[in-house]
C-alpha cells in the first residue's frame, strides 16, 4: 500500500475514537470562534523517545489539536484514553496518570511481533497469519525491533469502577488470548507486555498497512474469545495432578508425569535423552488427554520456570506446536522409560508407572517420507501451498485444467492419485479454505482462489488498480463480489461490515 495516500489524521481519528477534545482549551490556532462545547474528554500521553518513556519524561495531550502539532515528533503514546493526566515536577517534564485505575476507555488491541536475531519477519508474514486466524489488524506499524499490530475496535470500550473493573478484565481475556493465537503462528509475539499501556505511535515514517474499515465490535471479540478461551480462565497448574473423571486413565495423570515434574535437574547431555525430549513427551501427553493448547503452553512454560536451567520461551512455543502438528498420537512409552532411566528416576515398576491399558500407548506415525501414501490432510496442505504460489497480490485466482492441477501437486515425484485429488479439493472447498468455478465445454477447466489471496487481494489492492481489479474479479466469485461491494463503498455502515465479516467467515476460526 502507497504510504504516501495514508492519512495520518485518519488513522488519529479512527483510533481515538472522540476520546479527546478536537481542538485545545487554550490557546488553539484551530478552533473556530463559535463552537460548542465538547463535553467532558480525557488525555492521552506522547513520548520523544524510548528513553523518555522509561523515565517517564513525556506531555500530556487533551487534544487532536496538540496531537496534529507534534506530527512525527513522538515515537510513543498511548493510544488507549485516560480519565486525566498530570505532571509531577515543576518544569512539567514527569508525567503521570498512565495506569490502569485511570482508564477511561479502550480504543484498541495490539499485539508487539519482536523479531530475534537472525529471523525472518516482515508485515505480510503477519497478514498471512491474520488471515489464517480470520483476525485481520487494522494497523501495523514497523518498529527498530519488528512490529506492532493494532485491532481498532468499531467504538470505545468504557471502563468502569464496578466489580471491581470487571471491564478491564474482560478485556485483558481478549488481549491475552488474540496474543495466543498469534504466537501459536508467530514465535516473535511478545505474551507479556503491558495490554493497554505504552505503544509505538502512527507516523509518515513508520506505517507498514492501514486498513481504515477493519475495525472491530467488542460484543463479536468478547464472543470469539469465549470460543477461543480454554475451559477454566485461570492459568492451569498440573503440579497437582488430580484423578480422571473418566473411566480410561488420561496420559497426563500417569505416575511417570509427576515423577518428572519433580525433577528439576533435567538438562540434557550427549547421549542422554534432555530438556527438550522431556517437555515434548509431556507435550504429547497434554496431546493425547485433549487438552487445549494454550493449557499445554501453560503446564510446560510453569515447568520450565521450576528447572534449575530452563529454556527459552521461543523453544517451550516450538514443542508445543510440534506436538500439536497431528503427525502423533501421544507419548510413547520407550521415550518416558528411557527419560526415566537416563535421570535415575526409574525407582517405581512399570505396572505403578503406567496404570492405562497397552493399547492406550501409542507408536509415533511414520514420517510421510516413510509412507507409501499421503493422506488427504497431507495433499490438502500441498494444493493450499501450490495455489498460494500461484496467486498474487492482484491477481489471486488461477486458471487451469484438473489435470492441470493434478501434475502440479506432487510429493517425491509422485503426483496426487486423482481421487485423492477431488476428495482433498471438495474438502477445502467446504471449509472455505478455497473458491471454485467450474467453466464447462470446450477449453474449460477450473478458476480457483484461495480465501486468503481472494481477502488479501481484497484489503491492499492499490487504488490505482482498484476499479479494473474489481469488475475482473467479479466475474468469478460471489463471495469477492460481496466484499467488494461492502468494504469498498466509503457509503458502507459498520452494520454492513459486520455482515460482510460473518458471511465470509472473518470471524469464526477455521
Amino acid at each position: 500500500m502507497n504510504l504516501l495516500d495514508q492519512d495520518l489524521n485518519l488513522i488519529y481519528a479512527t483510533l481515538l475514537k472522540g476520546g479527546l477534545r478536537q481542538y485545545k482549551y487554550k490557546n488553539s490556532k484551530l478552533r473556530p470562534f463559535i463552537q460548542q462545547p465538547e463535553g467532558e474528554k480525557g488525555a492521552i500521553f506522547g513520548f520523544r523517545s524510548k528513553e523518555n518513556m522509561t523515565a517517564s519524561r513525556g506531555i500530556v495531550l487533551t487534544s487532536e489539536e496538540a496531537l496534529w502539532e507534534n506530527e512525527d515528533c513522538f515515537t510513543h503514546w498511548t493510544p488507549n484514553v485516560y480519565s486525566y493526566g498530570t505532571y509531577t515536577d515543576p518544569n512539567r517534564t514527569i508525567v503521570k496518570g498512565h495506569s490502569e485505575e485511570n482508564l477511561k476507555q479502550i480504543n484498541a488491541f495490539l499485539i508487539d511481533f519482536d523479531r530475534s536475531p537472525g529471523e525472518k519477519l516482515d508485515y505480510q508474514m503477519i497478514l498471512d497469519a491474520a488471515l489464517d486466524l480470520d483476525l485481520i489488524p487494522t494497523l501495523i506499524l514497523k518498529t527498530p525491533g519488528g512490529y506492532q499490530a493494532y485491532f481498532i475496535l468499531e467504538s470505545a470500550w468504557y471502563i468502569s469502577s464496578k466489580n471491581n473493573y470487571a471491564s478491564i478484565e474482560v478485556a485483558k481475556r481478549i488481549s491475552e488470548n488474540l496474543r495466543r493465537a498469534f504466537a501459536e503462528i508467530l514465535p516473535s509475539v511478545d505474551l507479556g507486555c503491558n495490554h493497554f499501556g505504552i505503544a509505538r505511535i502512527p507516523r509518515t515514517d513508520n506505517i507498514a498497512y492501514f486498513y481504515h474499515a477493519m475495525t472491530y465490535d467488542m460484543q463479536q471479540l468478547i464472543s470469539w474469545s469465549m470460543k477461543y478461551q480454554p475451559a477454566a480462565t485461570k492459568k492451569k497448574t498440573f503440579l497437582q495432578l488430580l484423578p480422571s473423571v473418566t473411566e480410561e486413565v488420561q496420559q497426563i495423570q500417569e505416575k511417570w508425569v509427576d515423577v518428572l515434574l519433580k525433577n528439576p535437574e533435567i538438562i540434557g547431555r550427549k547421549g542422554h535423552l534432555g530438556r527438550n525430549n522431556a517437555f515434548f513427551t509431556l507435550a504429547l501427553a497434554c496431546y493425547s488427554s485433549q487438552k487445549e493448547r494454550s493449557e499445554c503452553y501453560d503446564f510446560l512454560d510453569e515447568l520450565n520456570e521450576k528447572l534449575n536451567r530452563s529454556m527459552k520461551d521461543t523453544e517451550v512455543k516450538r514443542i508445543v506446536r510440534s506436538a500439536y502438528s497431528g503427525r502423533y498420537r501421544g507419548a510413547n512409552k520407550a521415550y518416558v522409560l528411557e527419560l526415566l532411566s537416563n535421570w535415575s528416576l526409574e525407582s517405581l515398576s512399570e505396572d505403578q508407572l503406567f496404570t492405562q491399558k497397552r493399547t492406550a500407548w501409542h507408536k509415533f506415525k511414520k514420517d510421510r517420507s516413510e509412507r507409501k501414501r499421503s493422506h488427504v490432510h497431507e495433499w490438502k496442505t500441498d494444493i493450499l501451498e501450490y495455489l498460494e504460489t500461484q496467486c498474487y497480490r492482484y491477481r489471486p485466482e488461477i486458471d487451469l485444467t484438473k489435470a492441470e492441477l493434478q501434475a502440479a501437486i506432487k510429493y517425491q515425484d509422485k503426483s496426487i492419485p486423482k481421487r485423492s485429488l477431488d476428495k482433498a479439493i471438495n474438502e477445502l472447498k467446504t471449509e472455505g479454505k478455497i473458491f471454485v468455478k467450474v467453466r464447462s465445454g470446450r477449453g474449460g477447466g477450473l478458476v480457483v482462489a484461495t480465501r486468503k489471496a481472494l481477502i488479501r487481494t481484497v484489503i491492499v489492492v492499490n487504488q490505482t488498480v482498484k476499479k479494473a481489479y474489481k469488475n475482473a474479479i467479479r466475474t468469478f466469485f460471489k463471495e469477492a463480489d460481496m466484499l467488494l461491494a461492502k468494504l469498498f463503498e466509503p457509503s458502507a455502515t459498520s452494520k454492513e461490515i459486520g455482515l460482510v465479516r460473518k458471511q465470509t467467515n472473518l470471524w469464526e476460526p477455521g
